[in-house]
């Protein structure tokens, strides 16, 4: 059995979350009540933090430097909604495993939901976020059609990649403490070069296609085409990042499942 759990490759890890799927359940549920317990607003911080950047961003590119996107408050909240999701999910799981350091080297215990529970859990509330996002659709008079089916796709596709990316994050956060604060650093760096507040088409075309190269940037996208546009996601784009994420599920739960034994000894 020990060494089934520690087989490296990403089907043994499906069957992990099968196996234990409602542990799992239970871990994200106890999540999202630890996290709202003696908050009097409880869930409605997911909604407020998105609307102040949707009011000062509004303010400051559709008023000040005037991007003039129709609209921009549905442009705005079509990406900042995800990022959220994104941002979030990797600074809590980048030290979700020093965080459960009493659960690490219980043999009983599949550590791997440790990585996996940060992903759910923002994936609910993001979830919990979208009739506030259609009403701001709906609001300002835009249109939501066919291509809202693809939104469990995208969804899909950004939990496989942020899964992927914490697995190695939250492995090496074990032995480098540092990792944490990087990875804060460079998320605030990357919403501000990814597509997020402004269109892609105002990026420099000899940077372009460096920064349309980043998944989670084809997935902002994604999503902007969805509840701005109206508009399908482009299929190879949405093909790329599924790729890319599906390479990183394994080979991070591979790095993981190596440094399984020693994860006990740092903590």
């Amino acid at each position: 059995m020990i060494r089934q759990v520690a087989n490296p490759f990403a089907p043994a890890l499906a069957q992990k979350i099968f196996h234990y799927r409602w542990l799992l359940y239970e871990l994200v549920s106890r999540d999202l009540k630890l996290r709202y317990r003696g908050s009097v607003l409880g869930f409605a911080w997911t909604l407020l933090n998105p609307l102040l950047f949707m009011a000062v961003y509004t303010l400051v590119f559709g008023v000040y430097l005037r991007f003039g996107i129709h609209n921009y408050p549905v442009f705005l909240m079509s990406g900042i909604m995800a990022w959220q999701w994104f941002a979030t999910g990797m600074q809590i799981g980048t030290s979700s495993i020093i965080d459960g350091r009493m659960y690490v080297g219980k043999t009983v215990f599949p550590a791997e939901l440790l990585v996996i529970v940060p992903v759910l859990s923002n994936c609910v509330n993001f979830a919990f976020s979208l009739p506030f996002l259609i009403a701001i659709v709906f609001l300002f008079h835009q249109h939501l059609g066919a291509p809202l089916l693809l939104l469990p796709v995208l969804m899909l596709a950004q939990a496989l990649l942020m899964t992927g990316l914490l697995f190695f994050f939250a492995t090496l956060n074990v032995f480098f403490r540092d990792l944490q604060q990087l990875v804060q650093v460079v998320l605030t760096l990357l919403f501000f070069l990814i597509p997020i507040f402004y269109a892609p088409d105002v990026i420099p075309a000899f940077a372009r296609s460096f920064v349309l190269a980043n998944p989670i940037a084809v997935l902002i996208i994604g999503y902007q085409h969805i509840f701005y546009y109206n508009d399908f996601p482009n299929v190879a784009s949405l093909a790329y990042v599924f790729i890319v994420a599906t390479v990183l599920v394994a080979a991070g739960y591979a790095m993981f499942a190596h440094y399984r034994e020693a994860l006990g000894e740092y903590l």
